[in-house]
């Protein structure tokens, strides 16, 4: 963690000021150190230069560690490699811009949050155009997120639930949220905490599964029920077992084609979770109009089976 952080960062416990008792530094980096609150007095690790800053999780703590398990299958090499979510680096990148309704003119000294980093691979890409970029994410596997991104001198990693975020409020002018509220069994509770984070005139972009048009791995785990109960490294090969029919299926569809690898990452990713909320487009354009949002669009791309919401803070 760069010190620099510190500037923005709040307790997410309480919402106060942080002090950093640091433990061993390198250069302008802490390498492991304390936040503690001024306020509430809880402390918050950083570990191998990863602040900690999680509050509680409650039930989804499994579902941070299947997440660490399958970021550190993809960092393998034993999912997706060259794609993630079906799309190359410069397409997701591109998407990025399409669902922000910008240009990369436009993130030029801005600050970004991506919220649900996942592998981290759009974080350390944005941090080529934002003046800064932070991507926060609940997987055990945060320290390899971490390495992944720490090429980029402007990107900074943090472990931290979208529930309770760690952020002094009005901090971003871009807040990118793709699947994570619906991993949340309060998705409009974690909506409304991002929502506070957006400066006035800034934009926050969320996504999550389209209600009336559930993709095919989703109906597949809805059938199945118990996928989340089989352990993950049994549930890694069952993933790929079933890919291959899952791509005869797409190319006898009339789909487009995605590749075995894809698709055994599509079929884990949807499998592995205990729950995910669905939800319509109005219910989250609704979310926008309480959060105080106006210019609230929904937004088109090649990625159906989504619902794509963006809005602009009043």
């Amino acid at each position: 963690m760069r010190k620099e952080v510190l500037q923005i960062l709040n307790c997410p416990n309480c919402g106060h000021n942080l002090t950093l008792l640091e433990k061993r530094l390198h250069e302008n980096e802490v390498v492991d150190g304390i936040l503690e609150c001024e306020n509430c007095g809880q402390r918050f690790p950083v570990i191998n230069s990863v602040p900690r800053m999680i509050v509680n999780l409650g039930d989804r703590k499994d579902l941070a560690e299947s997440w660490g398990f399958e970021w550190a299958k993809m960092a393998e090499g034993k999912l997706e490699t060259d794609t993630y979510y079906g799309e190359p680096e410069k397409e997701e990148v591109a998407s990025f811009f399409n669902y922000m309704g910008i240009s990369a003119e436009d993130l030029r000294g801005k600050v970004v949050l991506d919220a649900g980093c996942g592998c981290g691979r759009l974080t350390r890409a944005l941090g080529q155009y934002a003046a800064q970029v932070y991507g926060i994410d609940i997987a055990s596997s945060i320290e390899s997120i971490n390495e992944y991104c720490r090429t980029a001198q402007n990107v900074h990693i943090i472990q931290a639930d979208i529930v309770d975020p760690p952020f002094k409020d009005a901090s971003f002018d871009f807040l990118f949220c793709k699947l994570a509220v619906c991993y949340v069994r309060q998705p409009e509770q974690a909506f409304n905490s991002l929502s506070t984070l957006v400066k006035p005139d800034g934009r926050l972009f969320v996504s999550t599964p389209d209600k009336a048009d559930l993709a095919f791995v989703v109906k597949l785990k809805d059938l199945l029920k118990i996928t989340h109960r089989i352990p993950w490294g049994v549930l890694f090969y069952v993933s790929w077992g079933i890919a291959p029919l899952l791509s005869l299926a797409k190319r006898v569809a009339g789909n487009p084609k995605t590749s075995v690898r894809t698709n055994a990452f599509f079929l884990f990713n949807a499998l592995h979770p205990s729950f995910m909320t669905r939800h319509t487009l109005e219910e989250v354009m609704n979310w926008f109009e309480r959060g105080d949002f106006h210019d609230i669009t929904p937004v088109t791309n090649g990625m159906p089976h989504l619902v794509h919401v963006r809005g602009t803070k009043k």
